[in-house]
Order: structure tokens, then sequence, then C-alpha cells
């Protein structure tokens, strides 16, 4: 596979690339390396944050667009905005992510579920992981139970690209609150 034109690329193009690769590769660290050295070339874009078209993310003041959708509904790039003032919720995505830190930084906190998820009102989690990212940094988490996450901009507003593996907004994501141990479910964009 060719590398793109880093100043034409479009969200379209990155996702018929992402799409190959990973069925070359498959959804394993192998594949999203690949595939995050495309969504650096694509947070390189001019003009790629259309702030006028971000809906509500998480009830907070986060917010974010879908930029594209492959054509079997099987994947999609999200940009998203992080604030400097609060964390997003510790939620998931259903799905395996990829991120890209276009403009700003961003703390990532990995959550790591301790115990087997048969009570969905429930969960024990701890702290994984914590990484400052910033612009073309990036990040990926493998599929459910691993996609357990929660992001704040640091001193400013955090951009960033997120490739998955289907549309995150499609079903209720959970939302965790790791010191109670309560569970619950809303649409994202609520």
């Amino acid at each position: 596979m060719t590398t793109p034109d880093p100043t034409s690329y479009t969200p379209a193009g990155f996702v018929a690339d992402a799409t190959a690769l990973l069925a070359e590769h498959g959804a394993t660290d192998a594949g999203f390396a690949a595939v995050g050295e495309r969504l650096r070339l694509l947070a390189r874009q001019p003009g790629l944050i259309p702030e006028e078209h971000l809906a509500g993310l998480h009830g907070t003041g986060a917010s974010a667009t879908i930029l594209h959708e492959g054509t079997d509904g099987t994947c999609a790039l999200m940009l998203a905005r992080f604030p400097a003032e609060a964390p997003t919720p510790v939620h998931n995505h259903n799905s395996w992510g990829i991120a890209c830190v276009v403009r700003g930084r961003d703390r990532y906190l990995r959550w790591e579920r301790l115990d087997d998820g048969a009570d969905p009102a429930r969960a024990d989690l701890r702290l994984a992981e914590e990484r400052e990212l910033g612009p073309g940094d990036v990040v990926a988490f493998h599929g459910p139970p691993h996609d357990i996450h929660s992001q704040q901009g640091i001193g400013e507003a955090a951009w960033e690209l997120v490739f998955f593996g289907r549309n995150p907004n499609a079903q209720p994501r959970a939302y965790f609150d790791p010191i109670t141990g309560a569970v619950a479910y809303a649409d994202a964009t609520g």
C-alpha cells in the first residue's frame, strides 16, 4: 500500500486505507499501529476541525462529530473535542479504537475491569494507565472490556481523531463510577 499524499488526505481516503490495513493485519496491535500512522497523516490536514458540526458528548463540555463511516457500517471516524475544565466520565465505546491528537494536549486515563462483568450495574475498576498525549501522539484500545477510559484537555481543549471498529454512538455506552462501582447506561450524545 502506498503512502497517501499528506497534503490532500481526506477522511474517506483514510477510512478506505484503514479498512485495507485492518483486513491485512486484523484488529491487532500491529494493525492499530499501521492505522495510527495514517491517522497522523490525516491529523495534519488544514481545516479539519469544523466546530459548527460538533454535538455534545457524554453530557459534559466534550463534543464530537462523525467525519466518515465505512460503507459496510463497521467503522467510523470521529473528530472529538475534550475541554480542560473537567474530564469525561469514565466510559466505554463498545468497540476497539485508535485515537490521534490533532491539537492541544490530552490526559488519557485507561481503566481496567477487575470483575467478570456478570452484574451489568456494577464494575470493579482500577486505573491501569495514565498518559499525556500531544499532537501526533496515538493511543489504541482493544474491544470490550478493554475500551474503558476517560479524557481531558490539559490547559486548553484537546482535539482528537478517533477511528472505531463501529460507530460508538449507535448504542448506549456504559458510564462507570470507579469509587462506588456503579454502572449506568446512556446515549453518548445525551
